[in-house]
């Protein structure tokens, strides 16, 4: 550096968060307003015996079913079933099968088991224990009485088809009218059957089926926005949070959360 000539400083310069800190003081406020929220409830709900298992039973009307316009509709989900219950009474059970999707964290394999409670999942090739973490989806297949998994027709998009009634669908004919277990539900006139593809029936899919055609049978019951779900203890919860989503996708935005009573 020449002599007689200096380093000009350069006067250090604070950032002003005060702006940034006024957006935040008005955006997290209109965030929350703008979310949806499940309202948690605890409820203790004590289940008859032979809740919903046989048909003739689901059908009889209970004594204590509500007088006064409400639809009371509850979904319960245990560890092999999901029941319905609507005016005091029960929907036969949707009994289901569980299986768990792996993916390996090391070789990315992907495999699909059946979930049983005391078995441990192994890796298919190496047999090395398979954690949680990487457990993908959680998939629940409707059965029968003697466990077997059953089927349905679905669109090329996912829906789940069923006749006029809501019955579900394993086979169909060229020209016959169906409708897609959708809100709202979709007519489809079938010309070609081989466009529809027979898959194992999705317990989820079915529920949403049902409560959809609560909702248009009880349209005009005060409560027909709201539905309570509740869990057998030890229900892992990623299958409640589908259950919620099967919910609102049947249009019951107003979720309460309870548990079972022994």
């Amino acid at each position: 550096m020449s002599p007689g000539i200096r380093k000009k400083r350069v006067p250090s310069i604070e950032m002003d968060l005060k702006p940034f800190m006024n957006l935040m003081v008005v955006l997290i406020p209109m965030l929350l307003l703008s979310a949806e929220f499940a309202r948690v409830a605890v409820i203790d709900i004590k289940l008859p015996e032979g809740r919903g298992v046989q048909e003739e039973e689901a059908k009889k009307e209970p004594n204590n079913a509500p007088k006064d316009g409400r639809l009371l509709l509850t979904a319960i989900i245990t560890d092999s079933a999901m029941t319905i219950s609507a005016k005091g009474g029960f929907l036969p059970s949707i009994r289901y099968r569980e299986f768990h999707q792996y993916v390996a964290k090391d070789d990315h394999t992907e495999f699909t088991v059946e979930y049983a409670p005391d078995r441990e999942v192994t890796h298919p090739i190496s047999n090395r224990p398979m954690s949680v973490y990487e457990r993908g989806d959680i998939l629940l297949y409707c059965c029968d009485e003697n466990r077997a998994v059953m089927k349905n027709l679905y669109t090329r998009y996912g829906e789940m088809v069923t006749d006029i009634e809501g019955k579900p669908l394993a086979s169909v004919r060229a020209g016959d009218s169906v409708y897609t277990a959708s809100n709202p539900r979709r007519l489809i006139e079938v010309r070609d059957p081989a466009v529809l593809e027979l898959k194992p029936l999705n317990a989820y899919d079915e529920l949403r089926n049902r409560l959809l055609k609560i909702k248009e049978r009880f349209s005009d019951a005060e409560d027909r926005d709201k539905i309570i779900i509740a869990a057998e203890n030890g229900v892992i919860y990623d299958k409640i949070v589908q259950l919620m989503d099967s919910a609102r996708s049947a249009d019951f935005p107003d979720i309460s959360i309870s548990k079972l009573r022994s």
